[in-house]
């Protein structure tokens, strides 16, 4: 409460009051002057009867995230669905539609390709048929990509095509800039194009094309493609190594079943796929590679693991030990909760994966049920932080022994020391080192 004043004191921008606490949420638009957008609701019912009746007693705007009980919906039809109906719930309270901005939400195309088509197709449905505003976190787009500012420019330029009305995005970025200078042309807001002519008519095109040129070609040196021989250590070890690193899932059970002719299990695991993620590993922490790529070796390894189990050589797949991880109470991220448990699954070690917006308790049930001593938790917003700290919290309490390891985009060592975790992760890479460190493996 405090907090509103201080800032409405220093600047005349209106405010977005962001907490997954009702009850904070009221103290705040209460003592607001003007009318605020609250952040936000989505399709659950709980969320509904809880942040609603707030809104339209304090005439509040609100942004409906097109989520429920069951997450994102990956089709268009289904975030539409879920949006439909936070409108008509919207509409029983007297919530004019002009007050609702619904966000589709965006998932990265390095894990989620076939839906950013989706989520543009889910803008124009909304916009045709329900008559709101639309919002949309646009750098969520480029997640684990290089160069995302490009990635995300791209985007924003076909969500406002789609039907987009609020990107969130940074405004001191050249780049947004032009799109949307661009754009407020193109759409006729600017008539006359007289703010994009005040704005561009002195600056040199040669001298813009040739910044992203160097851009894009410094862009590409700094991650190339394995050349052919790189980092492989022998020419025996060179194939399977290679599918490994380069992702190549559908050469994998040949490579693996001809090494397994003249090698044991435990030779092609320890000798040949390890060494090939731990390659991967390294060339993710300097830069060279990118989830994508980090996702695809991963997917080869499992391959060829799968290989090892199906010949009978399941024994020298070792359990190293096992590790529980979640998305924490409140958040429904899992990008990197996923990439974390397929990376730990090929170092051996078994993974109870309790999913995303998990409870503390069921995090504690999980501990005692499987007698657990490493646990992961994940958060992506700082609103579901809380969660993290309430989990921790428990665990202390109730499973002292335990060790826990945290990580998300907005996590750092800072936040993980303030939640009370033993470990801070910044990748999946240093997931792995953790549960060498703590479970001895």
């Amino acid at each position: 409460v405090s907090l509103v004043g201080k800032i409405q004191g220093v600047s005349p921008l209106p405010l977005q009051i962001d907490s997954s606490d009702p009850v904070a949420v009221e103290a705040a638009v209460r003592v607001y002057s003007g009318k605020p957008i609250i952040n936000s609701v989505n399709g659950k019912q709980e969320s509904l009867d809880a942040v609603l009746p707030i809104a339209k007693h304090y005439g509040c705007a609100v942004v409906g995230l097109a989520l429920d009980e069951q997450g994102i919906p990956p089709t268009a039809e289904g975030r539409f669905s879920v949006a439909q109906r936070i409108v008509e719930e919207a509409d029983k309270y007297g919530i004019p539609r002009s007050d609702i901005f619904i966000d589709c939400l965006v998932m990265a195309a390095s894990t989620n390709q076939a839906e950013v088509v989706e989520i543009l197709r889910a803008i124009t449905m909304v916009k045709e048929r329900l008559g709101v505003r639309t919002v949309l976190g646009v750098s969520n787009v480029s997640f684990g990509l290089p160069l995302r500012e490009i990635v995300n420019a791209t985007f924003l330029a076909a969500a406002f095509s789609a039907g987009l009305d609020m990107p969130i995005l940074n405004p001191l970025s050249a780049r947004y800039r032009e799109i949307v200078d661009t754009w407020r042309v193109l759409c006729g807001q600017d008539v006359s194009a007289q703010g994009y002519i005040s704005e561009y008519a002195n600056k040199s095109m040669s001298a813009g094309a040739g910044a992203a040129g160097a851009a894009t070609v410094q862009g590409s040196a700094s991650a190339p493609a394995p050349a052919a021989g790189d980092a492989f250590d022998d020419v025996a070890d060179f194939g399977l190594r290679r599918f490994v690193v380069t992702g190549r899932k559908a050469n994998m059970p040949e490579a693996v079943s001809k090494l397994l002719e003249t090698c044991d299990a435990m030779e092609v695991i320890n000798g040949h796929l390890i060494p090939a993620l731990d390659d991967v590993g390294e060339r993710f922490e300097k830069g060279k590679f990118f989830l994508p790529q980090l996702m695809a070796s991963a997917e080869a390894a499992k391959a060829g693991f799968d290989v090892i189990k199906e010949q009978g050589g399941s024994g020298a797949v070792a359990d190293k030990g096992s590790v529980a991880i979640a998305t924490v109470k409140g958040d429904i991220h899992d990008i990197g909760k996923n990439i974390v448990r397929m990376l730990l699954e090929n170092y051996g070690y078994t993974v109870y994966d309790l999913g995303r917006d998990v409870e503390p308790q069921a995090v504690l049930d999980c501990v005692r049920e499987h007698d657990i001593k490493l646990v992961g938790l994940s958060a992506l917003m700082t609103t579901t932080v809380r969660g993290m700290e309430d989990t921790i919290a428990l665990l202390r309490e109730q499973a002292p022994d335990v060790k826990v390891f945290v990580g998300g985009a907005v996590i750092t060592a800072e936040y993980a020391e303030m939640v009370g975790a033993d470990y801070y992760c910044k990748d999946a890479a240093e997931s792995a080192k953790v549960c060498g460190e703590v479970l001895g493996a």
